[in-house]
């Protein structure tokens, strides 16, 4: 996607997930085991004060203990303002530091933050007993793309000691990710995990289809079984479903 129009679909999503948080502050998030809303709020707040921090010092900053007086709404809506401010002043290919070695730019962040506003508005939505609102085939189709590719393929490989019991006791599958006309596949195996574009050679062991944003949420475990459509060995999928958990919290 073009960043402008990532730039564009965070500053809607946060709005949206602000809307939906106003007035449920002290409502449990279940997809977010032990939060309340205020805390989602805190933690989105958090992770932008934590990226204009990357991009202004250039490197990963020191965490931060000290207890936040702000309260969580307005906390957020200053540290999104801030965050715009900081992506508008620069170019999307422009060098900083981020966790993700393959990608050191500015525009890695600018996607980053647009879906993690995604999902945590439909964790929001969720809270308060809402239906997710529906996320634009675009975004979600890119945003499938950056959590097979990203979180659950590259991260298989970069924090193979940290994720290697997880691995392990995933077995050995091959999945077809299919969202409208987009496909992806992806081999499970006790090491690693490998995404490729297009379908396999037929011999997958489940095929994982719906709408872009269907899948997105499903892969984001922001959904369940009911959203998706499974064809083939469900046991797998479930194994799958939980490997997912290892990569996305």
């Amino acid at each position: 996607m073009e960043f402008s129009g990532l730039t564009s679909h965070l500053t809607v999503h946060a709005a949206k997930l602000a809307e939906a948080a106003d007035g449920s502050l002290d409502v449990a998030v279940p997809t977010c085991p032990g939060w309340t809303v205020a805390d989602l709020v805190h933690h989105v707040a958090a992770v932008y004060e934590h990226k204009i921090q990357c991009m202004e010092l250039g490197q990963n900053p020191p965490p931060r203990t000290v207890e936040p007086t702000t309260p969580p709404l307005t906390r957020m809506r200053t540290a999104l303002g801030n965050l715009l401010v900081e992506f508008n002043g620069r170019q999307a290919q422009d060098e900083t530091y981020t966790w993700y070695g393959p990608d050191q730019t500015v525009g890695f962040w600018i996607r980053r933050m647009a879906h993690e506003t995604v999902i945590h508005r439909a964790d929001a939505e969720i809270a308060v007993g809402a239906t997710p609102t529906p996320i634009d085939d675009e975004l979600a189709v890119d945003g499938i793309d950056e959590m097979l590719r990203i979180f659950v393929d590259w991260s298989s490989k970069h924090w193979a000691a940290e994720l290697g019991e997880a691995l392990a006791q995933a077995g050995h599958d091959t999945f077809v990710v299919r969202a409208d006309d987009h496909v992806w596949t992806v081999q499970v195996s006790e090491k690693t995990v490998d995404v490729t574009d297009g379908p396999g050679g037929g011999d997958e062991t489940a095929m994982i289809s719906g709408t872009p944003s269907q899948v997105l949420l499903w892969l984001w475990r922001r959904s369940d079984a009911d959203d998706i459509e499974v064809t083939g060995n469900e046991e797998a999928v479930a194994r799958f479903r939980g490997l997912l958990g290892a990569f996305s919290g």
